[in-house]
């Protein structure tokens, strides 16, 4: 299932935007300090999260580079209040909703997109302070972001197309930014 087919489901299942609960909306742009909604974009990998239902949050990726990678579900962490959680597994949409396809571990392709469900310990949890995937070698945080800058995100990711030999043009036209944070680790 394409991303965009995801993100759209996730997006009907969540209704139609809501302010943050317990949180007014900023008049500057300065980004939440908790969230249902992050995002981490750059010129290679973009990953967003969000919660969908109390303690169900969707990951998606999109991966705009030429290397295939492996992504392990205990290598998502998320904080909540006072602690961080790993995700246990993935759950994959097989078009049955009571039989998905659980696994520990996703391939991330070239040039391709993916979003599925991340099982683990996280209670009825509806928004998180910080949301870190590790890739290979690398973290990438991903931001906070206000359910409206979300949904924008997701418009504009939807019009990526992976088949362009050159990036640069959509990120031109789509006017994306980069956000998140990306840094080398050593295991």
């Amino acid at each position: 299932m394409g991303f965009a087919l995801m993100l759209s489901v996730a997006l009907l299942a969540q209704g139609p935007p809501r302010p943050l609960v317990g949180q007014a909306p900023k008049a500057d742009s300065q980004p939440p300090e908790k969230s249902g909604y992050f995002a981490f974009v750059d010129r290679e990998y973009i990953f967003t999260m969000e919660i969908v239902k109390p303690g169900v949050p969707i990951l998606n990726f999109v991966c705009m580079g030429d290397k295939q990678s492996s992504l392990l579900a205990k290598e998502i962490r998320i904080a909540l209040d006072n602690r961080k959680v790993p995700g246990k597994l993935f759950a994959v949409d097989t078009g049955d909703p009571k039989e998905p396809m659980i696994t520990p571990l996703l391939r991330i392709r070239p040039r391709s997109s993916f979003g599925v469900r991340l099982e683990g310990e996280f209670g009825d949890v509806r928004e998180l302070y910080g949301v870190t995937v590790r890739l290979g070698q690398e973290d990438f945080k991903l931001v906070p972001l206000t359910s409206f800058d979300f949904e924008n995100l997701a418009l504009k990711i939807n019009k990526l197309n992976l088949g362009s030999p050159d990036f640069s043009d959509d990120w031109r036209v789509l006017k994306l930014e980069t956000c998140g944070t990306r840094v080398s680790v050593r295991r």
